[in-house]
């Protein structure tokens, strides 16, 4: 770790991050890097590259040997940090600058990416991304921690001297993103505890105890996720507002919880908050008033809510506030050639699998089947059964081509493919193919598989679209997709829930509506998932001595019951949809009609 001098000097620097001046004092003067300032010419660049910047690279700082090491800066031409901007730029810039740490900053110079490119040794030496993100509303502890790294000082020269070589690799330790997820669990699994002891002090359960501390913790964290969007009061520090506002006001002791949080959960997310709380000062009734229509389940008052009295005191309450407040959110899941050094939904995931070792269920992660699966073994296993998938419908003579397209990961790749998509016409058959595909996860434990799926489908779905003339916005088609295609099933409820958030996360990033519009929908902002992740046992075929298996079951079932389920497969789509012409008013009603269905199954077996 750097020292906490050289952080807190780091930390003030990217608090001022805005033009070049702060950045370059950053790394002549703290992080000890030589002064270079070399311009350098895009003349010959491809147009795609040179557009991207307002202005031609700076290389301005260099370091190790010769100063082969190479810090560069490039202001891109847009508002946005577009990462495929900066892909194009950096794959131009590799070409002279092999050993180099890249410095994007958007047009106006106020948000900035610290961008790391390491050749991952598991995807055929393909280059990874690993951002770094500073700018307003960002929490920089980790940027701060991971950027004092770079110090050349406290990098040891060889006999040799200190070699770019050297240089590289102590930047890709910097910017390993497991080194933050395993400094967040220890601390997640210290506050998960604490929560966890406190409630079953409280009512004698531990079962619930579990099940109710990831509850609160989950809903908690989706209020970080959800306060990047800009979505509550316009606030991207709403928490910690929201929080100081109830400390400010002198409230009852240890009425957080109970008062002020459980209106947001329950009422202000669900369209229900009223102005009779006088509890809130003016500026929070505002606020709640027109806070998002969210409901999908998260945020709808259930059994764990209702099944014991218990309290989350201020001090508890400000433990948990004070971890969080520690990290960086970002709402973006990671890609398998892009990562950003902060803490996303995967990261989340690997943390509550890691988790089940305090469940009553089992003692040892292996006793209870779970296993963390890497993210790039995820996204290859999609696409391999993608393929056959494909190749099964569209015929084995197009497998080369369907391999192509559907493991294009870099723009080019996908430019190349999609044009031999094109001159073969399979587009108009594929998007059909690509509609139709259902897929489920028998053992989903926290969705990852179905959120690699997701991210694949999204990209095959949207050059479909682009190719055939049908654009649709990334939040609708991901909403489609998640409703017609995936399905995830895990035996520990904690896992569903934990699915079932990673999806919404998925869906909430592409959301682009204002607080006004969201508050004004007619409709909730996120679906149902209660039919899309369900508590069950995959292992399970024979109840009593009939036989449910998938093929034996599709022989036997009779057109009767067919219709009844396909009818039911519709109506359960509505309710996912929020669909007010939807049969069932609640999860319950559908549960119900599911059992006479299931029954009546059994019954003609």
């Amino acid at each position: 770790m750097p020292r906490p001098e050289r952080q807190q000097s780091v930390l003030e620097l990217l608090k001022s991050l805005c033009g070049l001046e702060p950045l370059k004092k950053l790394f002549w003067s703290e992080l000890n890097y030589q002064r270079v300032n070399q311009s350098l010419s895009r003349r010959g660049w491809p147009e795609a590259a040179a557009g991207a910047l307002a202005d031609d690279p700076v290389l301005f700082a260099g370091g190790g040997q010769d100063n082969d090491f190479h810090v560069i800066y490039a202001r891109l031409a847009s508002e946005h940090l577009r990462l495929g901007d900066e892909r194009t730029v950096v794959a131009r810039l590799l070409k002279d600058h092999p050993y180099a740490l890249f410095a994007f900053s958007d047009s106006s110079q106020n948000r900035w990416h610290f961008l790391n490119v390491k050749y991952d040794e598991k995807a055929e030496k393909r280059r990874l991304f690993r951002r770094i993100t500073v700018g307003p509303g960002e929490r920089l502890r980790t940027a701060s921690e991971r950027l004092a790294l770079l110090d050349l000082d406290a990098i040891g020269p060889d006999l040799y001297g200190l070699s770019p070589l050297a240089v590289q690799q102590c930047h890709d330790e910097a910017f390993d993103v497991e080194a933050v997820t395993k400094q967040f669990f220890e601390e997640y699994k210290a506050t998960f505890g604490i929560l966890q002891d406190d409630l079953k002090r409280q009512t004698k359960d531990q079962p619930w105890a579990h099940d109710s501390a990831l509850q609160f913790l989950n809903r908690c964290m989706f209020l970080y996720f959800l306060q990047r969007k800009h979505w509550i009061g316009g606030d991207v520090d709403f928490l910690r507002s929201f929080w100081e506002s109830y400390k400010r006001n002198r409230q009852d002791k240890d009425s957080f919880f109970e008062r002020w949080l459980k209106v947001l959960f329950f009422e202000a997310f669900n369209n229900k908050f009223h102005g009779g709380h006088r509890n809130f000062p003016d500026d929070i009734k505002r606020v709640l008033a027109l806070a998002p229509y969210l409901n999908g389940g998260l945020f709808l008052e259930n059994d764990l809510d209702r099944k014991h009295s218990f309290s989350i005191s201020d001090v508890r309450f400000e433990q948990v506030f004070t971890f969080l407040e520690r990290y960086n959110f970002t709402i973006a899941e990671d890609s398998p050639l892009d990562q950003e050094v902060a803490v996303d939904p995967e990261m989340i995931g690997k943390v509550y699998e890691s988790l089940v070792n305090v469940s009553s269920e089992a003692d040892e992660r292996g006793d209870a089947g779970i296993f963390y699966t890497p993210r790039t073994e995820i996204d290859l296993m999609c696409r391999l059964a993608l393929v056959d998938h494909f190749a099964n419908r569209l015929g084995q003579s197009h497998k080369n081509l369907l391999y192509e397209s559907v493991f294009a990961l870099e723009q080019d790749e996908k430019a190349n493919a999609d044009k031999a998509m094109a001159e073969a016409k399979l587009w108009r058959e594929f998007d059909a193919c690509l509609r139709e595909v259902t897929v489920v996860d028998p053992a989903c434990g926290s969705g990852s598989f179905l959120v690699g799926m997701l991210h694949i489908l999204d990209n095959l779905q949207e050059r479909a679209g682009r190719q055939l003339g049908q654009p649709c916005s990334a939040f609708d088609r991901k909403k489609r997709i998640i409703g017609q295609s995936l399905y995830g099933v895990d035996i520990m409820d904690w896992a569903c829930h934990v699915a079932e958030l990673r999806l919404w996360l998925v869906l909430i990033i592409d959301a682009e509506f204002t607080p006004e519009e969201l508050h004004v929908r007619s409709e909730p902002l996120l679906p149902h998932f209660s039919f899309k992740i369900r508590r069950g046992n995959s292992l399970v075929q024979e109840v009593g001595t009939v036989n449910l298996g998938h093929i034996s079951g599709l022989q036997s079932t009779s057109s009767e019951i067919k219709a009844r389920i396909t009818k039911l497969k519709n109506e359960k789509l509505k309710f996912y949809n929020n669909d007010p012409s939807c049969h069932f008013r609640s999860a319950d009603e559908a549960i119900r009609e599911e059992l006479l269905l299931f029954r009546d199954i059994l019954d003609a077996r």
